[in-house]
């Protein structure tokens, strides 16, 4: 009998380009609409940006878990140039880390290759966190009455001025759920990852992993 040939399909790649995708569908909508929106282009306008927002984190937590795969995997194209104690320890350090969140395996995979670690309080690890917390929000949505607000004006401290309203939203509309849900949410929740995921493989000093900026807009 022939050898069969094993292959790995990783999944970072398709949900970033998922959601740079829906990005697109959330810009063309507003493009080509205006207020009021018929029903039917409101859900398919509210669901493209939260599939934006999804697909992002979930590109994010993959390609971690991605990485620390390679290197159980010892795949010597990904760390290509990477002396071996690094890749030893991040293969040592994975069944550990399974379960532990997104942002604590980015950060200790750093700590433990002696690389510098992101600052919680500055870019892009404090945009990051925000999208995995606004992402929380939407996954264990929990509606609130828009008069007595109090998880959803958190969110709205967190995320305000980092992107524009949805151009479809009323001026006395809550933050969250109606305001932000655009495509300057959308836009955001894409570039935020692509350049935290770039910034990590700089301080890594990985050659390969980097992601280039998609187009998250209609032409």
């Amino acid at each position: 009998m022939g050898a069969t040939a094993s292959l790995k399909t990783n999944f970072s790649f398709y949900h970033l380009n998922g959601a740079a995708l829906f990005s697109r569908t959330a810009a063309k909508i507003e493009k080509e609409n205006n207020q009021p929106l018929k029903d039917e282009i409101r859900t398919y306008y509210f669901s493209a940006v939260t599939a934006s927002i999804l697909m992002s984190v979930a590109a994010l937590e993959s390609k971690i878990n991605e990485l620390y795969l390679y290197a159980v995997d010892r795949n010597l194209n990904v760390f290509r140039g990477v002396e071996d104690w690094i890749i030893d320890t991040l293969q040592e350090l994975w069944p550990s880390l399974e379960d532990k969140p997104i942002l604590v395996k980015y950060q200790l995979a750093l700590t433990v290759c002696k690389k510098e670690k992101f600052d919680k309080g500055q870019n892009p690890y404090q945009d990051t966190d925000r999208l995995v917390t606004l992402r929380n929000a939407l996954v264990h949505y929990k509606p609130e009455w828009d008069t007595d607000l109090k998880e959803h004006k958190k969110l709205e401290s967190y995320l305000k001025s980092r992107f524009s309203i949805s151009p479809f939203s009323h001026v006395n509309d809550a933050f969250f759920p109606k305001k932000c849900i655009g495509h300057g949410c959308a836009a955001w929740s894409v570039l935020t990852t692509v350049n935290f995921i770039n910034e990590f493989y700089n301080r890594l000093g990985l050659i390969g992993g980097r992601i280039p900026k998609p187009d998250l807009d209609t032409e």
